[in-house]
């Protein structure tokens, strides 16, 4: 049964764009800081990789959103 309500939109998926831009910052951080640092810790390489790639992707996904709407 489809239990959706007439008039209220069903959350959609971000755009393929901020997706991408998203894991790009991701890896390119965890790269940049494993070659920086010398022990190559994980949680030292993960914790600034999936920050940067948090908040670009949020970022991203904003610029989308605001330019769709206008």
């Amino acid at each position: 049964m489809n239990s959706a309500i007439p008039g209220k939109r069903s959350p959609t998926k971000p755009p393929a764009r901020p997706r991408a831009l998203g894991l790009i910052a991701a890896l390119v951080t965890a790269a940049a800081v494993s070659w920086s640092t010398p022990d190559g810790n994980l949680v030292v390489t993960l914790v600034p990789a999936l920050a940067v790639g948090l908040a670009v992707f949020g970022i991203a996904s904003w610029r989308c959103r605001r330019d769709e709407s206008e």
